[in-house]
């Protein structure tokens, strides 16, 4: 099992417990690792995942050209779901903006004399999460595609106590937990390397150098 401890945290970050997370990040790690097969990086890790979607607990604005009065922001319900004046509810999640946005002028051409419709993204839901020895662990919001390297720089950059050879990218995929082992020590020296794109929800944890 590896052992780890979380520090550098304000201990009024409930959220963040040391030793909690600490404890989870241990486990997390050790259990992931049985199925990592060693820590070999897919070839589709080095290229940025197709973006653009909306998801769940994202915020959207929808505009309206012909009725502003209908204008508003709302978040896409858990089950993909938005509702809208005068045509109900509408599948949000799992399309484009643009996309969303075709449907809806559609939708309100029998209902308004300008259906034109915009939608843009105001909030996305889609994050991970950083923790070990970095500058300030917490949640980094993906709104664009974001590498390991770029996470972890979010987040303050690496302690004093880092060891950036050994950073951990626990990911959940078809419902168990791989983990990846990097090495970010090359970006730092200028050395030329392979960017690993995170995908949602994945955990970075740092450790703790050990000499």
């Amino acid at each position: 099992m590896i052992k780890s401890r979380v520090i550098g945290m304000s201990c009024a970050r409930g959220a963040w417990d040391r030793l909690g997370m600490a404890a989870v990040l241990a486990g997390v790690l050790a259990c992931a690792g049985c199925g990592s097969g060693g820590g070999g990086v897919p070839a589709a890790a080095y290229s940025a995942a197709p973006s653009g979607n909306l998801s769940a607990g994202d915020v959207i604005r929808v505009s309206y050209a012909g009725a502003p009065e209908f204008n508003q922001t709302l978040r896409i319900q858990a089950d993909g779901n938005i509702g809208l004046p005068m045509v109900g509810s509408v599948s949000g999640g799992g399309r484009s903006p643009s996309a969303l946005q075709a449907a809806l002028t559609s939708m309100y051409t029998p209902h308004l004399n300008d259906p034109t419709v915009f939608v843009s993204l105001e909030q996305p839901a889609a994050s991970v999460y950083v923790s070990g020895e970095v500058g300030s662990p917490g949640k980094v919001v993906l709104v664009r595609p974001t590498t390991a390297f770029e996470a972890v720089m979010e987040v303050g950059g690496f302690s004093k106590l880092a060891n950036p050879k050994k950073v951990y990218v626990i990911r959940t995929e078809k419902g168990s937990q791989k983990r990846y082992v990097l090495n970010l020590a090359d970006p730092l020296r200028g050395a030329e390397s392979r960017a690993f794109y995170l995908r949602p929800y994945d955990v970075i944890y740092v450790e703790r150098s050990r000499w």
